[in-house]
């Protein structure tokens, strides 16, 4: 019964009820809107409350693995581009909106892929290390992008954000004359959470980005010192004289 519902599990759920959500926002448009937008508002909360329960099954049920991690992230990644997206292509934000979220996740996952890979060649220790804090050393920067309050705050400004976006989809669809009286303010509102979540995306990426890039060219240093040292013996093996050859003309 305890294996019924598992961490990677509860993470494929949730990117289905996001999904799910998206496709209400679709079909609300042609139907009612307030209704319809009230379901996806609803369906939008329970996929990130979804986020918080697969991480606490994975750490009472003991099951904290690398590949729960990598596939946590995925989710993450998904559920962000899909109402990202989809509210960029109804207009409601722009579009370098999605553009953003999208390049910080790929250079931010393939960060964490280099120091992931490394630490499977160096040792158990690195990928424990990995597993623990997204391969990040120093402790400002664990407590910028994974302490629980980092963790958390960004969670909850996203449940804001795509929540705020639902409520404006709700004003633009709704053919009630009060609510688009008010579509103006609710714009302006909506476009500062937009803006504070992004601020908040970027800035938990800066420290991935600052000790990634600077593995990265430190590694790089090494293989230029290795070379030069393999050249050196080569160059100096082939200048000793041979043993027991007596070179003539």
């Amino acid at each position: 019964m305890r294996w019924l519902i598992t961490p990677n599990k509860v993470t494929v759920l949730r990117m289905l009820v996001a999904g799910a959500a998206i496709g209400l926002y679709g079909a609300g448009a042609r139907g009612d809107a307030v209704a319809v937008g009230i379901c996806a508002l609803a369906l939008t909360t329970c996929a990130v409350a979804l986020d918080a329960v697969d991480g606490y099954l994975a750490r009472r049920l003991r099951m904290t693995t690398a590949m729960g991690a990598q596939l946590d992230i995925l989710g993450d990644r998904v559920i962000e581009n899909l109402f990202f997206i989809y509210f960029a292509v109804g207009g409601e934000i722009s579009v370098w909106v999605p553009v953003i979220f999208f390049v910080r996740g790929v250079l931010t996952d393939f960060l964490r892929g280099v120091a992931a890979s490394r630490g499977s060649a160096d040792g158990r220790e690195r990928v424990g290390e990995f597993q623990r804090n997204w391969m990040l050393v120093e402790r400002w920067s664990a407590r910028i992008v994974v302490s629980r309050v980092s963790r958390g705050a960004y969670a909850a400004l996203k449940c804001v954000c795509f929540c705020a976006l639902g409520v404006e989809w709700i004003t633009r669809h709704a053919p009630s004359a009060a609510m688009s009286q008010w579509g103006g303010a609710i714009h302006v509102a909506v476009s500062g959470i937009v803006f504070a979540t992004m601020a908040f995306c970027v800035l938990r990426a800066l420290p991935v980005f600052w000790e990634g890039l600077r593995d990265l060219r430190a590694e790089e240093r090494m293989k230029e010192s290795s070379a030069v040292r393999v050249q050196r013996h080569v160059v100096h093996a082939a200048a000793r004289p041979i043993a027991g050859v007596r070179w003539t003309l």
